[in-house]
């Protein structure tokens, strides 16, 4: 798959990287891409991020940002999830969630092929400004 089609399928990823977004057929090979393209099952061959965040905190803004792009959510209600495939072959990804809360508790997991990465967790009193991040990174 060339450096090209990689990057559209990143870039078709990360218009749709914070929430749920409808299942999305990745472009074919020959085409330029560069971003992960959220389907309902994973495509073969290609590497699936996931991440989970839940608890009882309001996040007032979520950034998830996948290889220096990224797309912001505000006042997002917990439980969140969000599912990336990548094509395998594409090199070094590097990730990472950063979440805004002002109370309240959250826990998160990230999971790359089913496999845990890693997992953070915070809580803070109302009105209070905290952050949690979950970074990571996968390649072939």
């Amino acid at each position: 798959m060339s450096r090209t089609a990689v990057l559209a399928l990143v870039a078709a990823g990360l218009l749709t990287a914070c929430g749920n977004p409808p299942p999305v057929t990745p472009a074919p090979p020959t085409t330029s891409s560069d971003a992960p393209a959220p389907t309902s099952s994973p495509a073969a061959g290609a590497h699936v991020l996931e991440i989970d965040v839940t608890g009882t905190a309001v996040l007032t803004s979520l950034v998830f940002t996948l290889d220096g792009n990224s797309g912001e959510e505000k006042e997002v209600a917990l439980p969140w999830h969000k599912t990336v495939e990548v094509p395998r072959g594409t090199g070094r990804h590097e990730w990472r969630l950063a979440m805004k809360h002002s109370g309240g508790t959250l826990s998160a997991t990230a999971t790359t092929n089913g496999q845990l990465v890693t997992r953070t967790g915070g809580s803070g009193s109302p009105g209070s400004d905290n952050t949690a991040t979950l970074t990571g990174s996968f390649s072939d």
